[in-house]
């Protein structure tokens, strides 16, 4: 949101970083960041404040791991920031030319010294032996952040090939060396240690290092779209769930409960913010063709920061009924703002939850609707 994400430092005691931006890179034209990348985007600046020109960028290509200069890698987090906050459109389709144009060897004194800073889930770690290739001999050392452990232990809201994907990601990583990693919440960590003793990794060190929100925000500097500012403009409650539309978002459970209230002629408006991911056959049949819900739920799938400020602000709750997380930034927010959420009793969100926070079972469909209608009066 336009709440500032910070992190406390990582902690490096090297004179140099190099820190990977291939997913950022990536997500270069998204209109929002997800938390994932907004937890990333955090972590590069930060480093870039701390470290300056002695902060190098790396991203992974199909030919192998190509260096960034400083300024280019520094410019590529701000425009990023301006993007996501929606203050301006930087223009970042043009970052893969003028990357490919920088692109360049590492030099071989620069890894002597150098921690490699991986934030993302992606990155190097994916490509087998990219690491190796960048840092033949592990002159340099490394630093992962890890988001959660999802994929290895809920394969099953997952696609078929995310387990097998991310545990190669790790073990890539590692590479059979000493290695540290900084986790978002306590539950990551203790998922994460059990699987470093299943499979016998060294871990130099392992520090929690969890977001939060910094107290303000800064204006928007252009007014909300006009769907958005008609939600706004409506004294009507309206609830709203922040997230990726993916099946441990369990986005189905609202979705029966607003057809139903929706029948019963007692429903408030739902505001779906999230981009549509996998395995939501389900999920698109009812928002598509469930005539029930029709003026009752809004989807937005681009919406910027500002535009989820405002809607985080004036909304009776914010909803969270996962199955799984790793931490939960939207909650986060809504703890910052004082707002109310109703959200899986999970020990994920618990670390994350402001006081104005009831915890639910994720299957217990009429405590949920329970909630909600006395939220809607």
């Amino acid at each position: 949101m336009t709440a500032q994400l910070l992190l406390d430092p990582l902690p490096i005691d090297t004179p140099r970083v190099l820190f990977d931006v291939t997913r950022l890179l990536r997500r270069r034209d998204q209109p929002f960041g997800t938390g994932v990348d907004r937890i990333d985007l955090a972590i590069g600046r930060d480093l870039v404040a701390r470290f300056g020109e002695a902060c190098g960028f790396v991203h992974s290509t199909l030919l192998g791991p190509s260096l960034l200069p400083h300024a280019f890698g520094a410019a590529l987090l701000e425009a990023l920031v301006k993007r996501w906050r929606g203050e301006s459109d930087p223009a970042p389709s043009a970052l893969p030319a003028l990357a490919r144009g920088l692109a360049r060897r590492m030099p071989e004194s620069w890894r002597i010294g150098a921690t490699y800073v991986v934030a993302s889930h992606s990155g190097l770690p994916q490509r087998r032996g990219a690491l190796d290739r960048l840092d033949p001999g592990r002159k340099m050392r490394r630093l992962a952040y890890v988001h959660d452990l999802i994929p290895i232990d809920f394969p099953e809201y997952q696609r078929p090939a995310s387990a097998a994907a991310f545990r190669a990601y790790l073990a890539e990583f590692v590479g059979g060396g000493s290695v540290a990693f900084a986790v978002n919440s306590s539950d990551t960590g203790a998922r994460l240690r059990r699987h470093a003793v299943e499979h016998g990794w060294a871990l130099e060190r392992l520090d929690l290092r969890p977001p939060r929100i910094a107290a303000g925000a800064a204006s928007p500097s252009s007014p909300p779209r006009r769907e958005v500012a008609a939600i706004l403009a409506d004294p009507a409650p309206f609830f709203l769930c922040v997230g990726t539309v993916e099946p441990r978002k369990n986005h189905l459970l609202l979705l029966h409960l607003w057809r139903d209230m929706a029948m019963a002629g007692n429903a408030p408006r739902l505001v779906i913010a999230g981009r549509r991911g996998w395995e939501n056959e389900m999920v698109v049949d009812m928002l598509e063709r469930c005539p029930a819900m029709r003026g009752h739920v809004v989807e937005f799938s681009d919406l910027d920061d500002a535009e989820i400020d405002a809607l985080m602000r004036a909304t009776r709750a914010l909803l969270m009924p996962s199955f799984a997380e790793g931490l939960g930034v939207p909650l986060l927010e809504a703890a910052a703002r004082g707002a109310c959420a109703l959200v899986s009793d999970l020990p994920a969100l618990r670390e994350a939850a402001g006081p104005e926070t009831v915890f639910l079972d994720p299957l217990d469909g009429p405590a949920w609707r329970r909630e909600i209608a006395a939220r809607a009066q």
